[in-house]
């Protein structure tokens, strides 16, 4: 049984993935398992992988959206906490050893999830564009009320309980954006966050982003209805 699980999903990022993969290989904690999703892809992202067949735990799904794929590496993982990695992004090397000593030095056994600052680079990854820097909160309640209103939360920087997951129910799969959005809110009405003041992920800018695919109407209606379910909380 390994200590963490990192799941990528995948879906038409063949030019990425293998980056993603080498980013966990790399990372100075080892007891770990890779799990890739791939979520229909149509190019050759299923030729590249064949490298990695002894590494990773592969899975091949119909086109279902990254909530769907992201809950099919958690039903398969064999961790106690999981995290997530976008297949055009890429783990510092330290980014799991540092996580992990965390959570083990915590002794508030009521936080549930792990997250930190990120880089936005360029598609060769050779570039700083920008260096986003979480705010600082004075309280789990004032992290939520600011978490309401803005998304500040990357989801390739988080570490979660996976048994907190199974608790608020993983991702809800009829979001096809903003699905991790929901399941911070869900996760924080239930348990606290914790921010490690650390730039522990490199995400790519360019062109192919799925936020970029999205169409914007698409975007708001997942947005209205996340508001509507705040309001229940």
């Amino acid at each position: 049984m390994a200590v963490i699980s990192v799941i990528i999903p995948t879906f038409n990022y063949s030019e990425f993935i293998c980056d993603a993969i080498e980013s966990v290989f790399n990372q100075t904690f080892q007891d770990i398992e890779v799990i890739v999703v791939d979520d229909g892809s149509t190019d050759n992202t299923k030729d590249l992988l064949i490298k990695y067949k002894n590494k990773i735990k592969y899975y091949y799904q119909n086109h279902k959206g990254p909530a769907s794929a992201r809950n099919l590496g958690i039903k398969n993982s064999n961790s106690s906490y999981i995290c997530f990695l976008d297949s055009d992004d890429i783990f510092m090397p330290d980014k799991l050893q540092i996580q992990i000593d965390t959570f083990n030095s915590i002794s508030n056994n009521s936080i549930a999830l792990l997250y930190s600052n990120f880089t936005a680079v360029n598609k060769k990854l050779n570039l700083n564009i920008q260096h986003y820097q979480c705010p600082k909160f004075k309280s789990h309640q004032h992290e939520l009320r600011h978490l309401i209103n803005h998304n500040f939360i990357n989801t390739s920087t988080v570490m979660i309980k996976k048994d907190c997951l199974y608790e608020v129910g993983l991702f809800d799969e009829k979001f096809k954006y903003l699905e991790d959005y929901d399941l911070w809110l869900k996760l924080g009405f239930k348990y606290e966050f914790f921010h490690i003041p650390k730039y522990l992920v490199k995400t790519r800018s360019h062109s192919k982003n799925y936020s970029r695919q999205v169409n914007n109407l698409v975007k708001l209606d997942c947005l209205n209805e996340i508001r509507k379910k705040v309001n229940k909380y």
